[in-house]
């Protein structure tokens, strides 16, 4: 996993990612690039206890809000995929991820590239909560949802 933060705001970012740990129970190394922000926090957990790994999820995206908290992204180098997806709602807002939809559909007229990765469709982001649904409906209802 990677986010990236305003470098100055390495050593907070870190402490608060000490006391996240506290709170889920959970160790995890911290390794980054401190010349341009990048994190890769290494959350360590065991596969075999029941819940483990959905704890070690939530954690990894409070990292990730953390990254948008202090001015920073949820990636730096290792892209988006499944993992990051809800926080990409908290990042960017309604026309930003339209805009996204609308690039790869360029590229990917029958939505046949990475569908659900990437790029949350709009639908993810209003059940995420982070997406305005007027009278139940979304926005530009023509732009295809994946």
């Amino acid at each position: 996993m990677d986010g990236t933060i305003p470098r100055h705001r390495l050593a907070e970012v870190l402490g608060r990612i000490g006391e996240l740990a506290m709170d889920y129970g959970l160790r995890v190394a911290n390794v980054f690039h401190a010349g341009d922000g990048n994190l890769h926090p290494l959350i360590l957990f065991d596969a075999g206890q029941p819940g483990e790994l959905a704890k070690t999820e939530e954690f990894g995206g409070r990292i990730l809000e953390l990254c948008i908290e202090v001015g920073g992204t949820v990636t730096g180098e290792h892209g988006i995929g499944v993992e990051k997806i809800n926080q990409m709602c908290l990042q960017f807002g309604t026309a930003e991820l339209e805009q996204f939809h609308g690039v790869k559909h360029a590229f990917d007229r029958g939505g046949l590239l990475n569908p659900g990765k990437a790029v949350p469709s709009l639908h993810r982001c209003a059940e995420f909560g982070r997406l305005h649904v007027h009278r139940g409906r979304l926005r530009h209802p023509e732009l295809e949802r994946l």
